[in-house]
């Protein structure tokens, strides 16, 4: 004992301040101001290090149990002779300041001395008396484990690595003799989770436990090694206390303190990171292994806040790692344990938190890779796991004491059960036995029989044996020893390493995890919509027969599937991603068809998302569409390529011209082969031409084939000479397909060897009844290669065309024959002269409209003008048609007007004003022939068909012909896209009224060019005028339903800017408008608004009501994490307080004003009126209290409003106070100082070059 008295007081504890002292209790021993200052000039003459080695060396001296020297050895002898509350505060001041400076080595190492001091001081009997435990001292000595984590953590403070791995070693060192000394305290203190900071002690000694050391530094592993097994130890003696069973609570806590461990590990995913949660997850199935039922309870509540805790699961790969902690420590879970947390997955699945959602579902389709649970009940398999005492109930998954619903302050998570754990009674090597048995230095068998034997334990029907043997191979996996490793390695793939985890059956149906992930088809976040619509999407993939029969179940039996109705559905989702993930399942769908029936409304749907306003969808429909056809080929899938992706060759992203371009390329370009009779072909390319010819779409072929020459080398002469052996060997309908190709690559190929087209020619020529397609293509394609004729060849074909020409009959090609007769001796025209002479003549003696025609025809390529008797011809007849003629007469007479137009400008400016009077003739023919005129002539003089739109806009009247409005719409889009016509007012609203037009050949192309190429500017400053237009009661009449789907083509393709605009200029120009009109209505006279200002404002509320002008949500402070959902709400803010405050600014007192004069009214108008009202006020608090401030008029429309649809009011830095209220006081002000001049000023540098 002197030798202790004599030690302590070198620290000359009677200089230390007693206030000092006190402090450090009252805070227990959680604040520690600075030493005093007398004190402190104490401490630097003392050896420190050397005291405490000394006091150390002395307690064990004295407390030796051989030392019989008959003295009392507690703390009732020692503790009038020392200041032991000042002995402990200093202790405690010592370990403080070395967890706060840990890279000093000094502190460090006397942090560590204090702490064992301490642990001394424990020792002596009496220290419960005499309060020298205390648990918040005890507890803060243990951060002394965690210095090894914190040096390896700032790596960077270090010279080198060097230098860091010899301070990791000595501290490792030094840490050895700590955690001896500490356990010897753990046993003696016998502590009980009930005690006070029970929990940080497991938490502290847990944080060592994880692997957490750098492994790239050279460190003493052994020593490390040893550390950890003594920690162990001790969290065993924790654990099971000083009767040797285990505590369930105590296993709860630990499970507690392994929690933020692995979720910090989860977070965070660089490698330290991974090894620190295998270390962890390895350390958990041990736990739950070794203690069995005591442990299962904590166990199942640590899995629960996995799914519950939110940190960091707004990123999906945190939520990834985190998918795969929970899949892999629910496979040790025993049979029914695994089923009840399963079940509970399914209810979290709905709950109200997105990322709670997120992670449910994710687990949830980890889970439907499982196979089902066997039908059969093996007695083996079903029997149970008791414990030694013969208990057979397993504890709740939920704590009395602490549950996720409070921790998360949300619903409840566990529920109190019980249930029998499996148990397995056949004689079997234990584990501990099997470890042993992998870890012996000298084996009698190889370590690869062993491991395998072990492997194929994890398909055991046993539970047990396959929880067992999942532990041994996860020991194995974390082994240092190289044979374990080189085992593992040799017996053990990747691929089932990684299935490990997932060898285990289902306990819930199919069924019922598939309708979990249905339902959240529904759901609120886009994420999850997503994310279900995928996971559906693979199931419809799947080949497991469980999964196949639960995908029957959820579709039904309707006429239209449950996926179908969900697919259409989604297809129209305000989301871009949504709608992607809805073109995946809408894909599978149809490629899982297999019952013969033709999926029209799907490929539709397809059809029509390959024109949405993002490019990821555009995307998907067109590979989705492009995958069917090249799988597998069939009518109803190329008209739905053709009628879709091919329209996009022309889309304004380069981007899906090329992927479009790429699909040609595969589908069409690389399958041709030369034509071999023996031989099978390839029916995909000869199916793909006859859609084309179908459609009539060769000039999308064209385009594509000038793409494809910038991109591939296709486009070269063997395809041609591929399509040369197809050519007049089978039906005309084959040649019609090789000659549709043939003029698409004749402008990039150059091809010198074209014997094979004049002899399809002569042959052509000399038969009867061939169709006339085939015939203009021929020709246009020798015009194309006639630069490669010889000269016998063309003088040859010249002398046939002339002879055809003079010929009196027409087969329609007459104007293609003049020009390639022209082209092959272009010096020598007399011929054409002649011909058209012969016609004019013929013409002026008779009255057979058929000469004119050839007259024009020829007049084309004739060096000669053509008469102006001819002119005066034409224009007589289509200004006073003769009696005697008929429909076809008067359309011949309109197309021979078209040649004359573009031989000249003088022609085209006389016949114009003609043909477009003849657009509103009955006769169809006629019509055409004259839109088709003015087309071209508008081609050449746009000007001139400018002062004619009137008379053109009448042609996509809906009471115009069909065929003429077909014609009109295909005629104006090309003349659009080409730039030869620019879309201005008024055809502009009458284009845009194609939008909603019955008929899809007139719908189509106006859909096309407004979804893709009108610029949205030009959509934008039309649109308030559009809906002015369509209400006017003077305009053709469209219903509510069209105008609706017009306006929404149109906001589709609107930045959020831009619509915040509209909902101003609505504001002013109708809504304020129609305030106007109401306050000029005489009191107690008519109150009835004009049908077009009533029919206007119907469609202005109903747009700002609509989905598309939904007002931007004001972010909310308990937001969840939908990551959609935040970038919207950053989009939304960077526009935001400006621009929302114009719109409240305009738009509030508009609504309101305009409802105070509707509401006795009622009806339509009135009702929509409240639900604006009602969103304005929720989206738009802020601004609205912001505005109401100075402006008591509309404090007076907003209480109104309220009050009527018993709202509580909005308040502001007024509270609606009135103008008899004082006004605010000045703030007093000082004057202003005045600006002190200078009164000589600087003398300036001369500035030197």
């Amino acid at each position: 004992m002197a030798e202790i008295l004599n030690e302590i007081n070198k620290l000359c504890l009677d200089n230390l301040s007693t206030d000092w002292v006190e402090s450090v209790y009252h805070s227990e021993f959680l604040e520690f101001g600075d030493l005093p200052e007398e004190y402190e000039s104490v401490l630097e003459s003392l050896d420190i290090k050397t005291i405490f080695q000394d006091t150390m060396k002395a307690c064990d001296s004295w407390l030796d149990p051989n030392l019989n020297d008959g003295e009392e050895r507690s703390w009732s002898a020692i503790s009038h002779q020392i200041k032991h509350q000042s002995l402990l505060s200093l202790l405690a001041y010592f370990i403080d300041n070395g967890s706060k400076n840990v890279l000093t080595k000094e502190h460090r190492n006397n942090a560590i001395l204090a702490a064992r001091v301490y642990y001394k001081l424990l020792l002596i009997p009496g220290y419960k008396v005499y309060h020298i435990y205390h648990s918040q001292l005890f507890a803060h000595s243990l951060v002394c484990l965690s210095f090894l984590k914190t040096m390896c953590e700032n790596e960077d403070n270090y010279f080198n690595v060097r230098e860091l791995s010899c301070e990791v070693n000595y501290l490792i060192k030094k840490l050895g003799k700590f955690v001896t000394d500490l356990k010897t305290i753990i046993e003696t203190l016998q502590l009980k989770p009930s005690d006070m900071n029970f929990e940080d002690i497991m938490s502290n000694l847990v944080d060592i436990t994880g692997g957490a050391i750098v492994n790239k530094l050279n460190i003493d592993k052994i020593e490390l090694s040893n550390v950890s097994r003594v920690i162990y130890e001790m969290i065993d003696i924790l654990i099971c206390g000083s009767n040797q069973t285990p505590n369930p609570l105590s296993i709860q806590v630990l499970f507690k303190c392994l929690l933020p461990k692995l979720i910090s590990a989860s977070v965070d995913s660089r490698s330290v990171h991974n090894v620190v949660r295998a270390s962890y997850v390895t350390y958990s199935g041990l736990l739950l292994t070794k203690y069995g039922k005591a442990a299962l309870n904590g166990y199942a509540i640590l899995l629960q806040h996995l799914c519950y805790t939110l940190d960091g699961l707004e990123r999906a790969e945190v939520r990834t790692a985190r998918v795969s902690l929970v899949v892999g420590l629910m496979s040790l879970l025993p049979t029914k344990s695994y089923k009840k947390m399963a079940t509970w997955l399914l209810k979290l699945s709905s709950t109200s938190k997105i990322s709670h959602r997120q992670v449910a579902l994710e687990i949830l389709s980890k889970l439907l890779s499982n196979d089902p649970e066997p039908s059969n009940e093996n007695p083996e398999s079903m029997s149970g796991n008791t414990d030694q005492a013969g208990n057979t109930n397993e504890p709740s998954t939920a704590s009395e004491n602490e549950t996720p619903a409070q921790a998360n302050d949300t619903e409840t998570i566990g529920e109190n059960t019980e249930e029998q754990l499996p148990t397995n009674d056949d004689d079997e090597i234990t584990d501990e036995e099997v470890s042993n048995l992998l870890m012996q230095r000298s084996h009698v068998i190889s370590h690869s029989d062993v491991l395998r034997a072990v492997y194929e334990r994890v398909h055991d029907t046993s539970s047990t044996i396959r929880t067992r043997a999942l532990v041994i191979l996860t020991d194995c996996l974390h082994s240092e020893l190289p044979a374990i490793r080189q085992a593992v390695q040799d017996e053990i793939t990747d691929e089932e390493v990684s299935n490990l985890l997932m060898q285990r059956s289902h306990v819930i149906s199919h069924s019922e995890v598939l309708r979990a992930v249905y339902e959240r088809v529904h759901d609120t976040s886009s994420t999850i919509r997503t994310r279900a619509l995928v996971i559906l999407t693979d199931c419809l993939h799947s080949e497991l027969p469980a999964i196949r029969q639960a995908v029957q179940e959820l579709s039904g039996e309707g006429e239209v599937s449950r996926l179908a109705a969900v697919g259409a559905r989604c297809v129209c989702d305000e989301r871009a991603i949504v709608r992607k993930a809805a073109v995946g399942l809408i894909h599978r769908l149809i490629a899982n068809s297999g019952d013969g029936r033709t999926l029209t409304k799907e490929y539709a749907m397809l059809v029509g998302l390959c024109r949405d306003a993002s490019i990821v969808v555009r995307s998907s429909a067109i590979a989705a569409l492009g995958e069917m056809v090249g799988k597998a080929p069939s009518e109803a899938s190329l008209d739905a390529f053709l009628t879709g992706p091919m329209h996009q060759l022309s889309d304004p992203e380069t981007k899906i011209q090329e992927q479009v371009v790429t699909l040609i390329q595969q589908l069409l370009m690389a399958r041709f082969k030369k034509y071999d009779a023996s031989s099978d072909e390839d029916p995909l390319p000869w199916l793909f031409l006859g859609g084309v010819t179908r459609h009539n779409l060769r000039r999308h072929l064209q385009k594509a084939c000038t793409l494809l020459v910038k991109s591939s080398n296709y486009i070269n002469h063997r395809i041609v000479d591929i399509l040369s052996t197809h050519l007049n060997v089978k039906d005309e309908e084959r040649d019609l397909q090789c000659l549709v190709l043939l003029t698409s690559v004749a402008r990039h190929v150059v091809y010198s060897d074209v014997g094979f087209l004049l002899e399809y020619y002569y042959h052509l020529t000399e038969k009867d009844g061939y169709d006339t397609r085939l015939l203009l293509l021929l020709l246009e394609l020798l015009a194309a290669w006639s630069r490669c004729l010889k000269e016998d060849d063309r003088r040859t074909l010249r002398e046939h065309l002339v002879t055809r020409l003079a010929a009196a009959s027409d087969d329609g090609c007459r104007t293609a024959c003049a020009s390639l007769a022209a082209q092959l001796d272009p010096e020598n025209l007399l011929w054409a002269t002649e011909l058209m002479q012969i016609a004019e003549r013929r013409a002026v003696a008779g009255n057979d409209v058929r000469e004119w025609l050839r007259a024009a025809d020829v007049s084309l390529v004739a060096p000669a003008p053509p008469s102006p008797r001819l002119l005066r011809l034409f224009l007589t007849a289509l200004t006073d048609p003769p009696p005697e003629w008929g429909p076809v007469q008067l359309g011949l007479c309109a197309a021979g007007a078209g040649r004359l137009c573009l031989r000249s400008r003088e022609a085209a400016s006389a016949l114009a004003p003609a043909l477009a009077a003849l657009l509103r003739d009955d006769n169809e023919a006629a019509s055409i022939n004259a839109l088709l005129a003015l087309t071209d002539i508008c081609t050449r003089y746009s000007c001139i068909v400018e002062s004619l739109l009137e008379s053109v806009c009448g042609c996509l009247s809906s009471k115009a012909a069909p065929p003429l409005r077909r014609a009109a719409a295909r005629s104006l889009t090309r003349l659009f896209l080409a730039g030869y016509l620019r879309l201005r007012t008024p055809l502009y609203y009458r284009y845009c009224a194609l939008l909603a037009d019955e008929d899809h050949d007139v719908r189509e192309p106006a859909e096309y060019y407004v979804s893709c190429c009108l610029t949205v500017d030009a959509i934008y400053h039309h649109f308030v005028d559009c809906v002015l237009h369509y209400n006017r009661e003077d305009t053709e009449t469209i219903s509510f339903d069209a105008r609706q789907l017009i306006y929404d083509v149109m906001l589709q393709r609107m930045s959020l800017v831009q619509k915040l605009n509209i909902q101003c200029r609505l504001a002013r120009e109708v809504l304020e408008h129609a305030a106007d009109v109401c306050d000029d209505w005489p009191p107690g006279g008519a109150d009835e608004l004009p049908p077009a200002l009533n029919a206007t404002l119907l469609d202005t509320i109903t747009l700002l009501c609509g989905p598309r002008m939904k007002l931007p949500k004001k972010p909310e402070k308990a937001g969840e994490n939908d990551l959609d959902d935040l970038q919207e709400r950053v989009t939304t803010n960077i526009v935001s307080h400006k621009m929302k405050r114009t719109v409240a600014e305009v738009l509030v007192p508009a609504v309101l004003r305009l409802y105070s004069h509707l509401r006795p009214r009622g009806g339509q108008l009135a009702a929509y009126l409240v639900r604006i009202a009602t969103d304005l006020l929720n989206d738009y608090r802020l601004e609205i209290e912001e505005l109401i401030v100075n402006d008591e008029e509309l404090i007076r429309r907003v209480q109104q409003f309220q009050e009527t649809i018993g709202l509580e009011p909005i308040g502001n830095e007024r509270n609606l106070v009135t103008t008899s209220a004082p006004p605010d006081p000045d703030t007093p002000r000082a004057r202003k100082r005045p600006h002190r001049q200078q009164t000589n000023s600087h003398r300036k540098r001369a500035l030197r070059i």
